[in-house]
């Protein structure tokens, strides 16, 4: 909460008069960031990257996985103009590259006021936030103006933004970095060891589902079960998408009569190991596995022969698709999938992606992939193809930044 107020530690700010300023609100935008936040590093070792989240998970992932090319993590402040001043002022950065979506009147004001540049690489306009913009565009107008170069993923996007205010002069098209992201790979022994603590033997066929949402668990649950009354070394890999959220769907998996193991408890042997040091199977196995980390979905989706992605079932607007993409996992997710429509288009039409509109089209999908390895295969190399050819958004965003920061 001190940072939030502005109250940053002397440690948190290094004494390097190159500072640039990067922001991602949480999980997704914070793993989208890394491929570009690596190339800046490598390019201008000098330069200090102060690296802001919103929230307690992305702060956590930039922490896990910014060793190296993040030389600071904070907590974004509140858009409250005593704070922002406060925190600019402190930091003083070269420029702010925000990721993806975020806008904050009060500390754009200060930061274009300081004539210091404001960047957004991997630019979103959603439906939702185009028809809040442009009913508000008295006042969004105003905002948008402070912006210095907006990096659109889409032609669509960068529509959008001349709409509702950007100069179109400071408008580019760059893509997805989300396609740049880079595989999170287990070696052998590591994806031996998590098999052996989670339980699951190279014979079992596993079904993994990320970042859910409320009322997809029990509909994966029950499509889980009813496969494997049909499949019986079917095994289920279910990761909430918010921490908060880990003891509603501990019950439920417990209401549902699955036999599960959390996570967190295989991580500590002592508590309920599935397998010894061995690898000799002890009396423990389970039909569900608890995914009640922050930062494992990535590695865990190699695990998996399918992967649904949630957020998609229900009305929320789905997430990020390329992850289990990026194993060359099949990827099915629902019908709500606004916030990552191109990705999802780009790979249904590649073959690599495959939309249901509810549990029965779920349980038929899943049925046919589980039960033809080659079909299997030859959706998850399709995937990884489209994510192949079209490569090179970070890139595209890092010449846009240094040319303003020139």
């Amino acid at each position: 909460m001190l940072e939030r107020f502005g109250f940053i530690a002397n440690e948190k700010v290094i004494s390097n008069k190159n500072r640039i300023w990067f922001h991602a609100v949480s999980v997704g935008e914070t793993k989208a960031v890394m491929p570009l936040l690596k190339m800046f590093k490598q390019r201008h070792p000098d330069i200090c990257i102060i690296f802001s989240t919103t929230t307690y998970t992305g702060n956590k992932v930039a922490r896990d996985y910014g060793i190296g090319c993040m030389d600071s993590i904070i907590y974004f402040p509140l858009d409250f103009s005593w704070v922002v001043k406060r925190v600019v002022d402190k930091i003083n950065p070269k420029a702010l590259i925000v990721v993806e979506k975020e806008i904050w009147p009060n500390i754009l004001n200060v930061l274009n006021s300081k004539g210091i540049p404001i960047i957004v690489v991997n630019g979103k306009i959603s439906d939702r936030s185009f028809k809040r913009y442009v009913f508000s565009g008295f006042f969004f107008k105003r905002i948008f103006q402070n912006i210095t170069a907006f990096c659109g993923q889409t032609n669509k996007d960068c529509e959008r933004a001349v709409k509702v205010g950007i100069d179109p002069k400071r408008i580019f098209v760059t893509g997805n970095i989300k396609f740049d992201m880079e595989t999170q790979s287990l070696n052998y022994d590591e994806k031996e060891k998590i098999m052996q603590t989670m339980g699951i033997t190279n014979s079992d066929i596993v079904f993994a589902a990320g970042s859910t949402h409320k009322g997809e668990e029990d509909i994966i649950l029950d499509v889980f079960g009813r496969l494997k009354n049909e499949i019986k070394n079917l095994k289920l890999i279910i990761a909430p998408r918010h921490p908060e959220r880990f003891k509603e769907v501990e019950n439920l998996i417990k209401n549902k009569g699955f036999s599960f193991l959390k996570r967190t408890e295989s991580l500590n042997p002592q508590l309920s190991p599935a397998y010894n040091l061995q690898g000799q199977a002890t009396l423990n196995s389970y039909d569900v596995i608890f995914l009640d980390t922050i930062g494992e979905l990535g590695k865990i989706y190699s695990l998996a022969n399918a992967a649904f992605v949630g957020g998609s079932l229900v009305n929320v607007g789905g997430h990020n698709l390329l992850e289990p993409a990026l194993h060359k996992k099949p990827v099915i997710f629902g019908p709500h999938i606004q916030t990552f429509s191109e990705g999802a288009d780009m790979l249904t039409k590649g073959g690599g992606g495959i939309m249901v509109k509810d549990s029965n089209e779920l349980e038929e999908r899943l049925r046919q992939i589980f039960l033809h390895d080659s079909l299997a295969q030859k959706i998850g190399e399709a995937g990884y193809k489209v994510i192949e050819l079209n490569r090179g958004a970070a890139e595209k965003s890092l010449e846009i930044i240094e040319r303003v920061m020139s």
